[in-house]
């Protein structure tokens, strides 16, 4: 899942910069855990908490289920790629 239409996840090439398995995040008072920043305004690849399925459905209804701006994976995938992935690898947005 990605950003909403006001909040879009930026096309481009990342570096992941900074990893926290258990971030949450003060802006928007939510668990991001598995984060993986790429970005220095706080986007990252992180852990959804919901009914992930449903809201992935959802966001082809509304635009309201985007996130804003980061890439939201369910928890076990978040959790492989968080433990398998280094700082510095390349992330590609398209």
């Amino acid at each position: 899942m990605t950003g909403a239409t006001d909040h879009p996840t930026d096309p481009g090439v990342f570096k992941i910069f900074n990893k926290d398995e258990k971030h949450r995040s003060r802006a928007y008072d939510a668990d991001m855990h598995y984060a993986m920043f790429f970005t220095k305004d706080g986007k990252a690849i992180h852990q959804y908490h919901g009914p992930f399925a449903l809201t992935r459905f959802m966001k082809g209804v509304s635009d309201w289920f985007g996130s804003h701006g980061c890439v939201r994976l369910e928890e076990a995938n978040a959790r492989t790629l968080f433990r398998w992935t280094p700082s510095g690898t390349v992330v590609q947005i398209y």
